[in-house]
């Protein structure tokens, strides 16, 4: 399943005035998270997700989301069991000029899908294992 929210940061919103948005989900494993700064930022707003308080996006403590106009997406392996089933999207914004938003897309599958694909990686690399690969030596 694909949920989607947007947030707008208004003009001068400090990291310790932030804004926050939340993002109804369902419970299931997040499996990817895309993030679309809108074009205009010049990298002055900035983007966590959090997880019942806790940072989840990026996972290191100290960094935060921001760019101008190119996707940031990636993969991601994070289980969401424990209600509320949400996620906050905080933002704030170093521009004194204009308000800035990002658009926030997160997947998440249910831990059978991903057991499935696990089983399948693991039957491929049996395959790649067992097909027979040519050696050449370079030498006559």
């Amino acid at each position: 399943m694909l949920f989607e929210a947007s947030i707008t940061i208004a003009k001068s919103t400090t990291k310790e005035s932030p804004t926050y948005v939340t993002l109804k989900i369902a419970h299931g494993i997040i499996s990817k998270i895309m993030v679309r700064p809108r074009p205009g930022h010049a990298a002055l707003a900035h983007l966590v997700i959090l997880h019942h308080e806790h940072q989840i996006a990026p996972s290191t403590e100290d960094m935060d989301l921001s760019g101008d106009s190119h996707p940031i997406d990636w993969e991601e392996y994070y289980e969401s069991y424990q209600p509320p089933y949400e996620l906050k999207l905080k933002g704030w914004n170093d521009d004194d000029t204009y308000e800035h938003a990002f658009d926030v897309f997160v997947a998440i599958l249910p831990r059978k899908a991903i057991l499935a694909l696990a089983i399948v990686d693991a039957i491929k690399s049996v395959f790649g294992l067992l097909s027979p690969k040519r050696i050449f030596t370079g030498g006559s």
